[in-house]
């Protein structure tokens, strides 16, 4: 991956295994549409977004490129459960907006798409927000967890 966000750095983007062991060749992890949407939201939103936060002693370290050793993934593999989720092909970020409901933030997503680069899809009925970039042809889907 050649583009590098203005707005975000690798360690709010991936596991902090993976920042550990591969440091800044994990950017080779993160899809680029990824990247280049999250850091076209933050600059149009023009507010804080908080994806992980573990480097900073915060609690969240799994809403971005999640590996096989994270908690998701792996108790999944542990109860033989099939887990194809964006977060580990690093085409996935979960985050928040400071002062918005992730409610607001769809809405601003569904408004806005043709102001975003890729087709992505966004997960309702949750308290944060999901985006991904898996493509199904169309600009915005949303769909249920």
């Amino acid at each position: 991956m050649l583009y590098r966000p203005q707005n975000f750095h690798l360690t709010e983007l991936v596991c902090k295994d993976v920042y550990d062991k591969y440091g800044d060749m994990a950017w080779l992890f993160l899809d680029e549409k990824i990247v280049i949407t999250i850091d076209t939201i933050r600059r149009l939103l023009n507010k804080p977004i908080t994806i992980n936060n573990w480097w900073d002693g915060g609690s969240y370290s799994q809403r971005g490129l999640r590996c096989n050793i994270c908690d998701i993934p792996k108790g999944k593999t542990i109860n033989d459960e099939l887990y194809m989720s964006a977060h580990c092909l690093g085409m996935a970020v979960d985050f928040d907006v400071k002062g918005m409901t992730a409610d607001d933030v769809r809405l601003w997503i569904a408004v806005n798409k043709d102001k975003l680069p890729y087709n992505m899809r966004l997960e309702k009925n949750v308290s944060w927000t999901h985006l991904d970039c898996y493509n199904n042809g169309s600009k915005l889907t949303f769909f249920e967890p």
